[in-house]
């Protein structure tokens, strides 16, 4: 656990948005951030601003699901990262959008989790010690 949360979030409200939307556009990213072609799998679940409401899970980044001794994954070869879904009609209409006309899709996923996994950590609490030369080595320059 860590002393603060980050989260990233994502909305996009338009007209004719489906969940294939949705999935292309996290598939694409999980993709972007771990450098390689994934596996997901969507689980249904529960928020109460999206129906449906899905959680993702990619494979394990450390193992691709092979180790069942794995760290990460605990040999289940998937990572929970994301939690998403539709938005609901009422949230729309909160914002003053008309929901026969538009929908969208929200999602949020925790940074300091994909920052580890990325990154291979066994603790995410290296982020928060100060340890600029650590920080400085995750850092990806251009």
């Amino acid at each position: 656990h860590s002393p603060m949360f980050h989260q990233l979030e994502g909305l996009l409200v338009d007209e004719n948005i489906s969940l294939a939307h949705l999935k292309g556009c996290l598939e694409a990213f999980a993709n972007r951030i771990f450098g390689r072609q994934l596996a997901a799998r969507y689980r249904a679940s529960y928020f109460p601003f999206t129906e449906p409401s899905l959680e993702m899970d990619v494979e394990c980044v450390a193992c691709s699901g092979k180790n069942p001794s794995c760290r990460i994954c605990k040999g289940s070869g998937w990572l929970e990262i994301s939690g998403m879904g539709m938005t609901h009609p009422n949230v729309l209409m909160a914002g003053g959008i008309d929901p026969a006309r538009y929908n969208g899709f929200a999602w949020g996923m925790g940074l300091d989790r994909i920052a580890m996994l990325k990154y291979g950590l066994n603790d995410l609490r290296v982020f928060f010690e100060g340890d600029l030369a650590f920080l400085n080595s995750k850092g990806e320059r251009r």
